[in-house]
């Protein structure tokens, strides 16, 4: 590996800031306090977003970075709304991948009501496993592999392999949402036009979604997620 870059434990892409926080945030943080080395990756610096402006993001991103406590945050440099499934895209993930050489990576689940959530799913799909090809020349380390690719969803429900128990940490969870104060609702008026993600309404929604899933495992709250693969499972997890 070339110096400076860091191997992670666990690697999470994102197609917009926030996305990681929003969907997984509780998960990032349980990883951090095990003390496993953590990083997020978001492809687009959200330019589209209808509240707030690039710079308004930053501080948000910035904020948020800092209370997650994570080891790396970068931001992959493609545009927001054209996320395209293209050799270019693919090598710039394919490098940080490369770079970072997870052992686990996170992406959303390639189908959603927002089409840049698909195509970042199916794009880091694709660049994991071309990652490990050494005959794919990207400038950055050697081939590599990540051990295993977890999906979690956004807008729509998915197939669940298993839900992870952020009954701990979910009420740091909320802290770190509230860092991006012209996307979600903090509470405070804003002058901006409301969106799917700023109201009130949406904000219970997603402590409901966290409180369902925690119900289904016997906890308060949890995350869910999805993996194309067999999980190994060891006799201790059956009581």
């Amino acid at each position: 590996m070339k110096k400076n870059s860091i191997k992670l434990d666990a690697l999470f892409f994102g197609a917009h800031p926030d996305d990681v926080e929003l969907t997984c945030g509780g998960t990032v943080l349980k990883l951090v306090a095990s003390g496993n080395k953590v990083g997020i990756i978001d492809l687009t610096k959200g330019e589209l977003s209808t509240r707030g402006n690039l710079q308004s993001r930053k501080k948000e991103t910035e904020a948020a970075t800092k209370l997650l406590g994570i080891d790396v945050r970068e931001n992959a440099g493609l545009r927001d709304g054209n996320i395209k499934i293209d050799e270019s895209s693919k090598k710039v993930i394919i490098n940080l991948i490369r770079k970072y050489q997870p052992e686990i990576i996170f992406a959303p689940y390639p189908d959603d009501r927002h089409p840049d959530h698909i195509h970042t799913g199916n794009l880091i799909r694709e660049s994991f496993f071309y990652s490990g090809l050494k005959k794919i020349k990207t400038g950055v380390n050697n081939a590599y592999r990540a051990k295993k690719l977890y999906y979690y969803p956004q807008h729509r429900e998915i197939p669940v392999s298993f839900v992870i128990d952020i009954s701990e940490y979910y009420q740091k969870k909320s802290k770190v949402l509230k860092c991006y104060g012209t996307q979600f609702f903090t509470g405070k008026k804003s002058g901006d036009a409301d969106t799917y993600i700023s109201t009130e309404n949406f904000m219970k929604y997603v402590e409901s979604k966290a409180r369902y899933y925690g119900f289904k495992i016997g906890v308060e709250y949890g995350e869910p997620f999805y993996t194309d693969e067999f999980i190994k499972f060891e006799t201790e997890n059956l009581f």
